[in-house]
């Protein structure tokens, strides 16, 4: 320990090569030390901030309404293909048509995922 320190205070032409690459790799760690602790700090240290809400430009609320309009329809409309889907599967049952029952289940469940897709709306809003 002692002749690292003799060593860092020594000028690099008086040293060997082999001391002059130990200093070299001290001086690499403490520097690499020093970034490290500096970064983990940060992250500690770190300070959540909100920003304050604007006020709504002209016109967004009325397109937010009429945007929430469609989207009710669009999941009633969803509902009403289900509807269906379930009365085609229902007659494929009764003809035993297993086309109808294929178009009737591929209806039912297109009719629920429109469904699906306008209830999530919220998801996709800001």
């Amino acid at each position: 320990m002692c002749t690292a320190v003799k060593e860092d205070f020594t000028r690099n032409s008086k040293l060997t090569c082999e001391q002059m690459e130990r200093k070299r790799m001290r001086a690499v760690s403490r520097v690499s030390f020093g970034v490290m602790f500096a970064m983990m700090a940060a992250q500690v240290f770190g300070i959540t901030a909100f920003a304050e809400e604007a006020a709504e430009p002209a016109g967004v609320g009325t397109f937010n309404t009429v945007v929430q309009f469609i989207v009710d329809w669009v999941a009633r409309i969803g509902l009403v293909i289900a509807f269906v889907g379930a009365v085609q599967f229902a007659m494929g049952f009764k003809d035993d048509s297993a086309d109808g029952k294929t178009r009737g289940l591929m209806c039912l469940a297109s009719g629920f995922i429109v469904y699906s897709v306008a209830k999530a709306y919220s998801m996709f809003t800001a």
